[in-house]
């Protein structure tokens, strides 16, 4: 068996992991708090990295490219949540999967208009294009960022949700909205 493969195997799955996991909290505080259900949440993400990486094609910043991602996704963010979202508050489940299933549709319709069908790759700063050796093992710095940055939200969400109170009021709102 080799053992740097298969170590090399477990932290790419760790890092696809906490990708997923960045996007099914998101998905899980939605639907938990507000008890809306949106299945557009990872076109989102989507957009966000389109932001970023058509801001890093034309500066050619990285760290620019994702400040201007993560404001453009949340601009896209608060004019679906003012024009769409808050009018679908109080309806059934079955009016926020139709109405955010046809936003995956307009999203994805959208991208393929704007950057074409084709995806976009994004190079990355020399700080984040190095790697990191261990004897045989070679581990790419980016992935060890991801890996980090995952474990760090997730870090801080525990304790936000946990132990603050905040996190007392988002629990209690789950449960029981009206006694909030």
């Amino acid at each position: 068996m080799d053992w740097n493969l298969l170590i090399t195997q477990l932290l790419n799955g760790l890092q696809l992991g906490l990708l997923l996991f960045l996007l099914a909290s998101g998905l899980t505080l939605i639907f938990g708090i507000m008890d809306f259900i949106n299945l557009s949440h990872g076109s989102f993400y989507m957009i966000g990295a389109y932001f970023c990486g058509t801001i890093v094609a034309y500066t050619g910043s990285f760290l620019l490219g994702v400040i201007i991602g993560l404001l453009g996704v949340f601009a896209v963010g608060a004019l679906v949540e003012w024009f769409i979202a808050r009018k679908l508050y109080r309806s059934d489940h079955l009016d926020h999967v139709l109405v955010t299933f046809g936003m995956i549709l307009i999203f994805d319709t959208l991208v393929h208009l704007f950057w074409g069908a084709s995806g976009m790759a994004i190079p990355l700063p020399d700080s984040l294009n190095g790697q990191l050796t261990l004897g045989n093992l070679v581990l790419p710095t980016y992935r060890l960022l991801i890996i980090f940055a995952g474990l760090l939200v997730a870090a801080i969400l525990y304790f936000l949700v946990s132990r603050t109170r905040l996190g007392m009021l988002i629990r209690a709102g789950a449960s029981n909205r009206t006694m909030v």
